[in-house]
């Protein structure tokens, strides 16, 4: 057994984009458990590893309180969740999220299932999310519509088909009608992304009476919805994280000189001409620069033929 009896903290967690359109049904819980030890899994790492950590070090990472009663109740319903990949009719996988959990004297050891290995390790393309905005959606579903947009966040908008949604959530009954959907899953989800996380939902309507994504009918019926997003960064520090996550090495800004800022692995600002670093006053004041001007910056402007490719 290769581990260490401890939770890191890293606040990213990376999935496939095939994960985040999977179908499964998750509760609050479980889905915290599951986005809490993905921060564990590096980029780097080839293969799953035992991990092992106290019942006090996973309240520390999601922000609540644990009784040993809860989190057996929370593993032993996790592990009879199924997650279900289809591609189509000749074509689909089921996976369970865990093969193994144990609990000692609050210390706790599990590992993830082999088979997820291709959807959460050496990804060419992957969605991003951060643990801190995660676990603040007291909703489900707010997370998965997050993830969902998250994929096409580059793009600003995302049609999705209403039967679909409902189809992917596994949703129950009582919210198979359209009016029901929309106000507890819908709704509630433009709510829970616009307070908590680093995307905005647009209001396509007016401050009066706002519009948080179109209706498609046919012929009365609502067939499909579409989201418009934007960049939610309002917030300097969150600002700053996601940069240094999402834009390493990436132009930022290029100055009337026209030298390009960019952001080094590191998290420090560097001009790539030179590959001088500067220093933390002058960082600072760039920081809030760019923050300032955050929708003139390189690393946000998506050209038409990156839209059709």
């Amino acid at each position: 057994m290769s581990s260490d009896l401890e939770l890191s903290n890293r606040n990213y967690v990376r999935q496939s984009p095939k994960i985040v359109n999977a179908k499964y049904s998750l509760n609050k819980s479980e889905s915290d458990l599951i986005f809490a030890l993905l921060t564990e899994v590096k980029k780097e790492d080839e293969d799953f590893k035992d991990y092992m950590f106290t019942v006090n070090q996973l309240e520390v990472k999601l922000g609540v309180k644990l009784q040993s009663s809860q989190l057996r109740k929370t593993v032993e319903s996790l592990m009879s969740k199924v997650l279900k990949i289809y591609v189509n009719d000749n074509k689909w996988e089921l996976f369970g999220w865990f093969s193994y959990f144990g609990y000692d004297n609050g210390v706790v050891t599990c590992r993830f299932d082999k088979a997820l290995k291709p959807y959460f390790m050496e990804l060419q393309q992957f969605i991003l999310a951060d643990i801190r905005h995660l676990v603040q959606m007291k909703s489900e579903y707010s997370r998965r519509i997050y993830l969902l947009l998250k994929e096409y966040q580059k793009f600003g908008k995302r049609k999705f088909e209403v039967e679909e949604l409902m189809n992917i959530f596994e949703v129950p009954k009582s919210l198979k009608v359209y009016a029901d959907f929309k106000r507890k899953v819908l709704l509630q989800a433009v709510k829970d992304i616009n307070k908590f996380t680093d995307l905005e939902i647009k209001n396509i309507g007016t401050p009066d009476k706002p519009i948080y994504f179109e209706e498609i009918k046919f012929p009365r019926k609502v067939k499909s919805v579409i989201f418009y997003t934007k960049k939610n960064t309002a917030d300097l520090k969150t600002f700053i994280s996601w940069i240094r996550e999402l834009y390493v090495n990436v132009p930022l800004y290029a100055n009337a000189k026209g030298q390009v800022l960019k952001c080094s692995e590191k998290g420090l600002l560097y001009y790539a001409d030179t590959l001088a670093t500067l220093n933390k006053e002058t960082a600072l004041k760039s920081w809030e620069w760019l923050h300032e001007h955050r929708e003139r910056l390189l690393c946000f402007k998506v050209s038409e033929e990156e839209i059709k490719n």
